[in-house]
This record gives structure tokens, C-alpha cells and sequence, in this order.
């Protein structure tokens, strides 16, 4: 029995967050199965990494026979054949042999620890990026992020990575991709509230969070443990650039804005989304003046976290998550009247967040909000809920209402730790 994959035939980085909403990633008991990219008129480089990982996944631990079906006429085909999709397969031939040439690395399958100084010295070298601060940032994102793959993924197939460098824009492109077993998975031993994959994705990128230590083990960590994720998105954040995150039914996209601001949205899967975890890290050359004092930022921001983890973790995001299950409760029709504010915490959020449901406070309209009312809302759940966390999302807050919750989150906690 055969089953084709026919590619869509344009697939663009502005339509990652569309096709990662409606994409379904199957597993058929097809003996054979044939991925269809000879109608493709545009490919991106991300479609391109999760096709090639999604079909590595199904020759070497489904046991499929997978072919691919290129038109090598097209320049999307031309494209196909540089990047050596078919050699990813054991199907290389003279004319799909990877080019390394032009600022771009082809994919390349890394499966263990070893691997990952070669192959980052070999794209280095192949990107060619002329400005040694933007290049220190590269080599650093590149290496956090096959770590990650190598130690977490407990993939069957290792990681899938693919590198480009486009010098004309000054921008910086790679895509990292395994089939493992997703970071709620991975973490979930360490912390068992980690109950769905939006919960899981917003942990992952917060300082000293990591699967192979307990929380609060600061003192036995190796060196940066549990920070590759978070030193990430922190450097996209500060550098105007992107990280797109993924992980089973849940995407969450980070980027810097021109003034200095960071910001944040989620998208979930309505078919069930990638089953390992993705990375998508886009980074632009004039935005990366020095990398050096750009890490040691991240470095004591992290140190930061470990005596006030509350406010860092806390999650602000632009837009209400379009996310089933939520609760959205919208703040303005109670704006500044704390006796209501404390009915809807005591009646609604927090017997939500007990019941592992996902509670957003939606600020929009709301200027600011006073320390007094931001105390009414948050305060006895950042103090006394458990899962406070991992379930409690504030969207469309303004900087100043930012400010005032993130000081009550600093006097919500006792030595560090959320009061019991």
C-alpha cells in the first residue's frame, strides 16, 4: 500500500503559524510512502527541515520506505536538491548531491554529542558572517539548540539542522528539528504541573528550568544548565530577531520589537500539531552590537531568577492566545475596583488554575493599573496556588501595568519562594 504526502505549493515564513495550525503530521500503515514536492512553486527553509525530519522519522522508526518525488526543473526542486533533501534518505545521487556554497548549509541529521562541534564549525564556516558579533550569536543559538536535541529529545533519528546567512539583509536563518518525544515529555518527571503542552513551552524558556535537574537545584547544576533556551530567546528578543518554539499541539512565537520592547503570541494546533519539538531562529546582523555584553545581560538575569523566580516566570503575552479551554477574563470591566477583583481571583481563577485550566487576564483598555489592584488580582494566587505559573497569562498589558504586577510578584514570594 502507497500514501503520497503532496506538499503544499507555497509554503512562505509568514504562513508557518497557519500551516502549524492546520497541518497533520500522520502515520499510516502505508508500506510506502512518497512525499510529493513536484508542484511546489515556493518552499521555505522551515517546511523544508520538518519534512526532511518527518520523513527520516518514518524510514528509520516506522520502518516506511520513503521516496520523495522532486521536479528538479523548478527552481523550488533546485532548491530540494541543494539542500540534499534525497541524500538525507540514502537516496543521494550526482544530482542531489548537497551544495556547500552561497551562505547556506545543507541539512545535516545530528544524533549525538560529538557530532555538534564539526558540524558547527563546518557551517561557521560555510555562512560566512562577516560581523563577529552576530556570528558569536549564531555559533552560541546553533550549539544550545542541538544540545537540547542530544540530551532531551530521546529521538530515534537524532535532530535535522539546516543554516543559511542572507548577507544582502543581514539576516540569519536556522531551523533545528527532531522527532523525539516533545518538551512536555521531557520535563514533565521534573515537574509533574507541566499538564499540557502551552504550560510546558512557556516553562521551557524561562531561566534554570531543565529536565535533568530538580527545581530549585541551583546549587548542583553543570555550567549553564537549563539556561540554552532561555539565553535564546532572551538574544532574538534583544536583537529584534525571532524564535518560533515548538512543541506537540503548541507554538509559541517570540520576537524583538525596534524599541527595545519584547514580544510574544501562541498559536495551537487543531490537528495535533508536531510530535518532537522545533526551532526556528531567525537573528539580524545590525541589531547584535556587542554578543559579549549581550550574555552577560542573560547571565544575570538568570542569577536574578534564582532569588525572585516568580517575577521572571512571570507570562505576558500580546493578544488573547487563540487556544480552546482558556479562561479569558477581560480586566476592564472591573478596572481598579478591588472588591470585585478579589471575587473574580477567589470565585473563578483560582478554582480554574486548581482544575489545570489555562486562566488569561486580559488587560485590554486597560492603561494602567495601580499596585493596589494588580494586588487585588494576582497576589494570593502568585502566594498560594501552586500552579500559578504554569496556568496564569496576562495579555495586552501596557508597561506600566507590567511594572505594577511584577512588583507585587516580587513581595508574593518569601526567600525566593512562592509561600506555601
Amino acid at each position: 500500500m502507497r500514501r503520497i504526502i503532496g506538499v503544499p505549493t507555497e509554503l512562505n515564513d509568514k504562513g508557518f503559524p497557519a500551516f502549524f495550525r492546520g497541518w497533520e503530521w500522520k502515520d499510516d500503515p502505508a508500506d510506502e510512502v512518497i512525499i510529493d514536492f513536484s508542484r511546489v512553486s515556493f518552499i521555505a527553509r522551515w517546511a523544508i527541515t520538518l519534512f526532511a525530519a518527518h520523513a527520516l522519522w518514518l524510514k528509520e522508526v516506522r520502518g516506511r520506505n520513503v521516496d520523495v518525488w522532486i521536479d528538479e526543473t523548478s527552481e523550488a526542486g533546485r532548491f530540494l536538491g541543494r539542500l540534499g533533501f534525497r541524500g538525507l534518505l540514502g537516496k543521494e545521487d550526482a544530482s542531489t548531491r548537497p551544495v556547500l556554497s552561497g551562505h547556506m548549509a545543507p541539512l545535516t541529521r545530528i544524533a549525538t554529542s560529538d557530532a555538534i562541534p564539526a558540524y558547527v564549525d563546518s557551517v561557521m564556516k560555510v555562512l560566512a558572517i562577516e560581523d563577529e558579533e552576530m556570528a558569536g550569536a549564531v555559533q552560541y543559538s546553533i550549539v544550545e539548540l542541538l544540545r537540547n536535541v542530544v540530551q532531551h529529545s530521546r529521538s530515534g533519528v537524532g535532530g535535522v539542522a539546516f543554516a543559511t546567512y542572507l548577507p544582502t539583509v543581514g539576516m540569519a536563518e536556522f531551523v533545528v528539528v527532531d522527532a523525539g518525544c516533545g518538551i512536555r515529555a521531557s520535563l514533565r518527571e521534573r515537574y509533574p504541573e507541566l499538564t499540557n503542552d502551552l504550560a510546558a513551552l512557556r516553562w521551557a524558556v524561562q531561566p534554570h528550568v531543565s529536565g535533568t535537574f530538580a527545581p530549585g537545584a541551583y546549587q548542583s547544576m553543570a555550567n549553564n544548565a537549563g539556561l540554552g533556551l532561555f539565553f535564546i530567546k532572551e538574544i532574538v528578543s534583544r536583537g529584534c530577531g525571532s524564535l518560533f518554539l515548538g512543541s506537540g499541539g503548541m507554538l509559541a512565537d517570540y520576537w524583538g520589537n525596534l524599541n527595545g520592547t519584547a514580544g510574544k503570541q501562541y498559536v495551537e494546533s487543531r490537528t495535533g500539531g508536531w510530535p518532537g519539538t522545533f526551532a526556528l531562529v531567525q537573528l539580524r546582523r545590525d541589531k547584535i552590537s556587542e554578543f559579549g555584553a549581550l550574555l552577560q545581560r542573560c547571565r544575570e538575569i538568570a542569577a536574578a531568577a534564582r532569588k525572585d523566580p516568580t517575577e521572571h516566570k512571570l507570562d505576558f503575552v500580546d493578544g488573547v492566545p487563540e487556544i480552546e479551554g482558556l479562561t479569558v477574563i477581560p480586566v476592564k470591566p472591573f478596572e481598579e475596583n478591588v472588591e470585585r477583583a478579589a471575587e473574580i481571583r477567589e470565585g473563578t481563577i483560582i478554582p480554574a488554575l486548581e482544575r489545570d485550566e489555562l486562566v488569561v487576564l486580559d488587560f485590554r483598555g486597560v492603561k494602567f493599573a495601580t499596585q493596589s489592584f494588580a494586588h487585588a488580582c494576582i497576589y494570593r494566587i502568585l502566594r498560594d496556588v501552586p500552579v500559578a505559573l504554569t496556568g496564569l497569562t496576562i495579555a495586552n498589558a501596557t508597561p506600566a501595568t507590567r511594572e505594577a504586577i511584577r512588583a507585587v510578584a516580587a513581595y508574593a514570594t518569601v526567600d525566593g519562594v512562592p509561600a506555601a
